[in-house]
C-alpha cells in the first residue's frame, strides 16, 4: 500500500500551519495534518504540500467558481496553489477539496470567513384576527430566504393554518387561514441558518390567531362621533369604525422613539412599532392608534378595517386637537381585507387643520429651506442616541413645516446631496414633540413613508425660489488679513453684508470660523465619519451690551428694490452649552438703531451635544428655521434685517435653561439665505 501525507502550510492567511508530527491518522496509509483551513475573507492564497509516493491528483468538490487551483495534480512531494477571490461583505463560505492517490481519497474543507450572519424578528408575537389573511412582521437578517430552515411548530389548532411564509425586503410575511374554533391557536415560527463556519443563527416568533371576536351587535359610527362624543378614557360603548390605513407595519419612519429611561444614550424603538394611523374612508379624518403590543400592530397600508373600539382607551389632546386610540389589540379588528391603491390628498400647507392629522396628504409645491446635506445632517457619533430629524421645508405661499425622517429610514444618508428643486412631498400628517430641536417644531410635521414620496426635483433652478442673497460656506482661507473687500462674510451669492452687532464681521479674535457643528456633509452609513464640514459655521461671541441694556445682533442688509413678491429667511445654527440661544428675528426700512423695528418672529438654538453628558434637549447638529416676510419689506433700497438675542437665559451642563449669558458664550451660525419666488 502506498503511504501518502497530506498537509497545509497556510500563506497570507494569518494561520498558522500544524507540525508534521501532530498527524491525524486514518488507518495505516493515509495522515493528514488538518481537516480544516480557514482564510480571511480578503483575496488571499494557500499553499497545500501533498507527500506521496507515487501520482496524486487534486480537485474541488462541486461548482466553486470563488477558488482556482493552479494544477491537478502531481508525482510524489509536491504542492498546489488554491487562490481564492475577496468575499468581504458575504456569508462565510466553503468548498471540499479532494486529494486522491490510487484508491484512497480525503477531503480538506477549505472556509472563508465573511461577514456574520443574523436573523433578528423585531417582534416577539404576531396576533392574527379570527378571519385570517396576511401577517408581516419587520425582520432585520442578511441572509437570504432561500438558505434558511424555517419551520412552523403548532401548539394548538390543528396544523397547516400558517402558509406562504416568506422574506419580502425588510419583512417577515406569512398568511393566516380562518379560525373557525371557539378558542384562540397558537404557532412557533422558527428561522435558522447554519453558515459555513458550522455557527448557527436563529430566531422565532410566536404567532397567537385570536377566535371570533363578541362584535355581533357593535354599531357602526364615523370618525366625527369618537372625536366629538366619546369621553376619554375606556371607551364602553359597543360600537366600531370603518376607515383606510395610512402607515405600514414595519416601515421605519411611523412614529417618534424616545430615549430609554434607563439609558438615555439608547432608542427605544418600541412607539415605531406599536403605532399606526388609520383616516377615514373619504381621508378627511384621521385617528392615531397605539396598540398593546408590536405584534398586535397588524395595519398593513390601504387596508380597509373595520375596528372595534369597545375596551380601548380613547386620549384626546389639544393645541392642535387629536385623538388617540391606546391598548388597541388584534382583536378589536372585526375585517381588515386590501384596499384599492391609496391616494392621498393634495393640500397646500396654509389650508391644512387639526382634522388632517393623522390622514394621507400630499403637500404642493414645496421645497427643503436649506437643501445641504442629507435627510439626516447629525453628527454620526451620536446615532444611537438620536432618533430622528426635522428637514425644514417651506412651500411657494411661504408656509413652512418639518418633514420628519427616522435614524433606521435606509437612505436617511445615503451619500447623495438632497433635492434643491421644488415639487411635492407626500406622507402622514403628524404633531410631535422633539425635545432636542425645542419640543415645538410646529403644530404639523410630515411623515414619508418611502424615498419617492420626496418628490423633489434635483436642481435649484428647477424650484420656485430665487436667491437674493445667500451665506452656505464661510470663507476661511480669508480670515488672516481680513478686509471689507476681501471678507469672509461675503455672500456665495447675490449682494449683500452679514455682521455681528458688536464685534462686526473682521474681527476674528472673538469670531470665528469652524465647522465643529456642523455635520451636512455627503457621507453614506454606515460609517464612521462623522460628516463634518470644516468652514461650515461663523461662532460669535459677545451676545450682550449691558450698556445699551439689550442683547447683542446679526445684521443683514440687502436691497429688495425691484422685487414684488415676499421674501422669506432661512437660518440654521446652535449654541455651545452657556451661549446665547433666545432670538427675536426682525427687520427695519433705516436700520437706525433706536428707530422702529418689526418683529418677524423668535426662535430659540439649542445647545450643542456634549458626548460624555448628552442631554436629551441638546441638538446632534444645527436646527433650520424659515421665516416669511409681509410685504412692507419690498421694495427698499436697503432691507435692514437683526437677529437679536431675546433675554440672558442660557444652557448649562445640566439643564437647558437655568445658566447666564456670558461674554464667551459662543453661538454659531450655519447658514442664512432670503429668497423670493420666481
Amino acid at each position: 500500500m502506498k503511504r501518502i501525507l497530506f498537509y497545509a502550510l497556510l500563506l497570507l492567511t494569518g494561520i498558522s500551519s500544524c507540525k508534521k508530527d501532530e498527524l491525524v491518522r486514518f488507518g495505516t496509509d493515509l495522515a493528514i495534518n488538518n481537516k480544516i483551513i480557514r482564510l480571511a475573507d480578503s483575496a488571499a492564497s494557500t499553499r497545500v504540500l501533498v507527500y506521496a509516493d507515487d501520482s496524486w491528483k487534486v480537485q474541488t468538490e462541486g461548482n466553486a467558481s470563488w477558488i482556482k487551483l493552479d494544477k491537478e495534480g502531481g508525482t510524489g512531494k509536491g504542492e498546489f496553489l488554491a487562490t481564492v477571490e475577496s468575499n468581504a461583505g458575504n456569508l462565510p463560505r466553503s468548498v471540499n477539496i479532494l486529494i486522491s492517490a490510487g484508491n484512497k481519497t480525503d477531503t480538506i474543507s477549505l472556509q472563508q470567513r465573511g461577514i456574520v450572519a443574523a436573523i433578528n424578528i423585531t417582534d416577539a408575537n404576531a396576533n392574527g384576527i379570527a378571519a385570517g389573511g396576511l401577517m408581516k412582521t419587520a425582520i432585520s437578517t442578511n441572509v437570504p430566504f432561500d438558505v434558511m430552515k424555517h419551520e412552523e411548530v403548532y401548539a394548538s389548532g390543528g396544523t397547516n393554518w400558517i402558509t406562504g411564509l416568506t422574506i419580502n425586503g425588510k419583512d417577515l410575511n406569512f398568511s393566516l387561514g380562518q379560525n373557525t374554533q371557539a378558542e384562540a391557536r397558537e404557532a412557533l415560527i422558527r428561522l435558522s441558518y447554519k453558515d459555513a463556519l458550522g455557527t448557527t443563527v436563529k430566531d422565532s416568533i410566536l404567532v397567537t390567531q385570536n377566535p371570533k371576536g363578541n362584535y355581533d351587535r357593535a354599531v357602526l359610527k364615523d370618525f366625527a362621533y369618537v372625536k366629538a362624543m366619546l369621553a376619554t378614557g375606556e371607551v364602553t360603548e359597543d360600537i366600531y369604525i370603518e376607515g383606510v390605513v395610512v402607515s405600514d407595519k414595519g416601515n421605519p419612519n411611523i412614529a417618534l422613539n424616545a430615549n430609554k429611561a434607563t439609558n438615555k444614550h439608547e432608542v427605544d424603538k418600541t412607539e415605531n412599532a406599536i403605532t399606526a394611523y388609520i383616516q377615514s374612508m373619504d381621508g378627511k379624518s384621521g385617528l392615531m392608534i397605539r396598540t398593546k403590543t408590536g405584534g398586535d400592530n397588524i395595519y398593513g397600508n390601504g387596508e380597509v378595517v373595520k375596528l372595534w373600539l369597545k375596551g380601548t382607551t380613547l386620549r384626546k389632546e389639544i393645541n392642535p386637537s387629536r385623538t388617540v386610540l391606546e391598548q388597541v389589540q388584534s382583536v378589536n379588528i372585526i375585517s381588515k381585507v386590501a384596499g384599492s391603491s391609496l391616494q392621498p390628498r393634495e393640500v397646500y400647507m396654509k389650508d391644512l387643520t387639526d382634522n388632517d392629522l393623522y390622514t394621507y396628504v400630499k403637500l404642493k409645491e414645496v421645497e427643503i429651506s436649506v437643501p445641504s446635506g442629507s435627510f439626516f445632517n447629525i453628527n454620526e457619533g451620536y446615532n444611537l442616541r438620536t432618533d430622528v430629524y426635522p428637514t425644514n421645508i417651506r412651500d411657494i405661499n411661504g408656509s413652512s413645516m418639518y418633514m420628519l425622517t427616522n435614524i433606521d429610514v435606509p437612505y436617511r444618508r445615503d451619500g447623495k446631496r438632497v433635492p434643491q428643486g421644488s415639487g411635492d412631498i407626500t406622507g402622514v400628517l403628524v404633531h410631535e414633540k422633539l425635545a432636542r430641536y425645542g419640543n415645538d417644531i410646529g403644530k404639523y410635521a410630515i411623515r414619508h413613508l418611502k424615498r419617492e414620496d420626496i418628490a423633489l426635483r434635483e436642481n435649484r433652478e428647477d424650484g420656485f425660489s430665487n436667491v437674493l442673497v445667500e451665506w452656505s460656506r464661510f470663507k476661511s482661507e480669508d480670515v488672516t488679513g481680513a478686509t471689507e473687500a476681501k471678507n469672509p462674510m461675503t455672500p456665495d451669492t447675490g449682494s449683500g453684508t452679514l455682521k455681528q452687532s458688536e464685534k462686526g464681521s473682521l474681527d476674528f479674535s472673538a469670531n470665528g470660523i469652524s465647522g465643529a457643528t456642523d455635520f451636512n456633509g455627503l457621507i453614506q452609513e454606515p460609517t464612521t465619519v462623522k460628516g463634518a464640514i470644516t468652514n461650515g459655521a461663523w461662532i460669535s461671541k459677545n451676545w450682550w451690551s449691558d450698556a445699551k441694556g439689550r442683547g447683542s445682533s446679526w445684521n443683514i442688509t440687502v436691497s429688495t428694490a425691484g422685487i414684488t413678491k415676499p421674501i422669506s429667511l432661512q437660518i440654521e445654527g446652535n449654541s455651545d452649552i452657556g451661549g446665547a440661544r433666545n432670538f427675536i428675528v426682525e427687520w427695519s426700512a433705516t436700520g437706525a438703531e433706536t428707530g422702529t423695528w418689526n418683529q418677524v418672529g423668535e426662535f430659540t438654538f439649542e445647545d450643542v451635544v456634549n458626548f460624555s453628558n448628552t442631554l436629551l434637549t441638546q441638538v446632534p447638529g444645527l436646527k433650520v428655521l424659515n421665516f416669511q416676510f409681509p410685504t412692507a419689506a419690498l421694495g427698499l433700497t436697503n432691507l435692514y434685517i437683526r437677529i437679536r438675542v431675546k433675554n440672558k437665559l442660557v444652557g448649562t451642563a445640566t439643564s437647558p435653561t437655568g445658566g447666564t449669558l456670558a461674554a464667551a458664550g459662543i453661538t454659531r451660525l450655519g447658514h442664512i439665505s432670503i429668497k423670493y419666488n420666481k
